[in-house]
């Protein structure tokens, strides 16, 4: 066979990059892939020397792993390359105590090809839009909103852990990546310490808001508006036309929040596939 699968080694970082910048069959760049060239759970699909494929899957502190990279030429056949890295990189994640094995299907390329090798579906995630500058009235009382800070790191991953299933779980790995490249990453702080988080990026005119969360023992009393709040007034004053959002369908809760700031859905859904180990 000439095509066969392989560890990934830092030797591989520009054949990588060509891959994902020519291929269809990809996921969005979510993810500082380069610093893991050298990681077991790092494989290539290699076809007579030539890098077709990539998949990177990372745990990041959590008993599910996600699907950090994939890419995939147009010539390799997708069943026959899940056969190949599948199995390397489950050994890996096995051998580190994870349960499960997560792929958000962008760009719904990956799912039926998925389903055959035992995943299921976990979540529809779907994308909402805000167009209009209106906001609600807020109030959390015992509230204070600060900038993120290197220390808050440890808080902030204890309110996802909090707030959150594992399969949502941001460790460390995550949280700096986010706070190096977010326009805006705040706190929510009560006497306690941290109780909440926001955090997000702008793009030109679009802003995106990639997490809000809030410990389970302050909702319902105003902190999660106070963040979103926050952050619709920063990202406007630095010039974003539109904010989106993503959230799952079923998470019902949310939604209601979103909604009463205005947020609409745009009709986009991502199907989350999920493998038990």
């Amino acid at each position: 066979m000439s095509v066969k699968a392989r560890r990934a080694s830092p030797a591989d970082w520009q054949a990588i990059e060509m891959l994902c910048q020519r291929v269809r069959r990809k996921l969005p760049r979510l993810w500082w892939w380069e610093k893991h060239l050298s990681d077991d759970l790092f494989v290539v699909i290699d076809d007579n020397g030539v890098v077709a494929g990539a998949l990177l899957v990372w745990p990041d502190g959590a008993p599910v792993a996600w699907v950090r990279l994939a890419a995939l030429d147009d010539d390799i056949d997708a069943d026959e390359a899940l056969s190949l890295v599948l199995p390397l990189v489950s050994a890996g994640l096995r051998a580190r105590g994870v349960q499960s094995l997560a792929w958000m299907d962008y760009f719904s390329w990956a799912g039926a090809h998925l389903r055959a090798y035992g995943f299921v579906p976990l979540a529809d995630v779907i994308t909402l839009v805000k167009l209009d500058r209106a906001i609600p009235e807020t109030n959390a009382k015992g509230i204070t909103l600060r900038p993120i800070s290197d220390v808050d790191i440890p808080a902030v991953i204890a309110v996802d852990r909090a707030a959150f299933p594992p399969h949502w779980w941001q460790g460390e790995t995550a949280m700096l990546r986010r706070k190096a490249a977010a326009s805006h990453f705040v706190v929510g702080e009560a006497k306690e310490g941290v109780v909440g988080y926001i955090e997000g990026e702008l793009h030109l005119l679009l802003a995106h808001i990639n997490r809000i969360a809030v410990n389970p023992r302050y909702q319902g009393r105003g902190v999660g508006a106070l963040l979103l709040h926050d952050a619709l007034e920063v990202f406007w004053r630095l010039g974003a036309e539109r904010v989106t959002l993503n959230t799952q369908s079923d998470n019902s809760s949310s939604q209601r929040l979103y909604r009463r700031f205005g947020f609409k859905p745009t009709g986009d859904v991502v199907t989350a596939w999920e493998l038990e180990l």
